[in-house]
């Protein structure tokens, strides 16, 4: 989540956030899939998520269109990857003001997970660039050596979001004050008061697993997106902020699943495939059933359908893959 300060974001302040209506609605079953990035270094960037955030190699295979090799990254009793590097030396680099990934999150389990977590990856020699209680989660902010943006979090009881979830309800709020009071430093020292001493002297990164707990964007008209992943992709408006450059967007009452700002890329360049970053994130419905409703909704908004899968553009050309997976807790 991790607001940037009101300044960057004052060309917002005209704004008012568009109502539209919404005809269909994505099944409260989808949970986010791995994330792929396009990556130039593989063997720095498998040396970063392997030696100092502790994932693992758990799978390998060429793309089916481009033939790039994908290195899967994960836990080694998961299932399903946490990550996916698809290695491309000559990927065209990217900047901030372009449309792509802002960060992708993994979501921890628990406070003590995130503690450990970030004892361990403290020790290194990483350094965090951001700590954040949200009220709804608290948060470690960093990034990799591609400069992806990474986002580890662990959530609040759902019972204590309401203040949050209200707020956002209103459309943020005119006073700035209201909407920066729920999102305030980390308290570390509390953090760490999860473990004993002996955990602290013997950290482990995300001792209790992990998965992706949300995907959040850069995109150049915050509007028209908006208007996307809420008629088109039938996914709830949980905030829609124009006056701080932000809207966020769940199914089944989640803070947040997907998560846009123009902080820094409004009215800047769309994503195009080559480019260095994100390559697509996964929406996992829980059956077929669902994919064809989706798939009929979009009509020619899709790109591509293969047997297990759609490919969806956004309205900045970000790549989404639908494919038919698990249930959303």
């Amino acid at each position: 989540m991790k607001k940037p300060d009101v300044k960057r974001t004052s060309v917002e302040t005209t704004r008012r956030p568009v109502v539209v209506p919404q005809t269909y609605k994505m099944s409260v079953g989808m949970r986010l899939g791995p994330p792929t990035l396009r990556i130039r270094n593989l063997q720095q960037t498998l040396s970063f998520y392997q030696n100092d955030i502790g994932l693992r190699a758990i799978g390998n295979h060429p793309d089916r269109q481009d033939g790039l090799g994908i290195v899967e990254l994960g836990f080694p009793d998961s299932k399903e990857p946490l990550l996916a590097l698809k290695h491309h030396p000559d990927a065209k680099p990217t900047g901030h003001d372009c449309a792509g990934l802002y960060h992708y999150a993994i979501l921890v389990p628990d406070r003590k997970s995130l503690s450990s977590t970030y004892l361990a990856i403290g020790n290194t020699g990483l350094v965090y660039e951001g700590f954040a209680d949200h009220t709804v989660s608290e948060s470690l902010y960093l990034h990799d050596n591609e400069q992806n943006g990474i986002e580890i979090y662990a959530d609040r009881p759902r019972n204590t979001w309401a203040p949050f979830m209200e707020l956002m309800k209103k459309g943020g709020s005119s006073d700035m004050r209201n909407f920066v009071s729920l999102n305030k430093p980390l308290n570390i020292d509390f953090l760490l008061g999860e473990l004993s001493r002996d955990e602290r002297n013997n950290p482990t990164a995300f001792p209790a697993g992990a998965r992706i707990g949300h995907i959040h964007l850069r995109v150049t008209n915050l509007q028209r997106s908006v208007r996307f992943y809420h008629e088109k992709l039938g996914l709830d408006i949980i905030g829609n902020l124009p006056d701080i450059g932000a809207a966020f967007f769940s199914v089944g009452g989640y803070h947040h699943h997907i998560g846009m700002n123009t902080w820094h890329s409004e009215d800047g360049k769309p994503h195009e495939r080559g480019e260095a970053g994100l390559e697509n994130f996964v929406l996992n419905l829980p059956d077929q059933a669902s994919i064809d409703a989706l798939a009929q909704q979009l009509g020619s908004s899709f790109t591509a359908r293969d047997e297990d899968h759609l490919t969806i553009l956004d309205p900045d050309g970000i790549e989404i893959i639908v494919r038919a997976g698990g249930d959303n807790p």
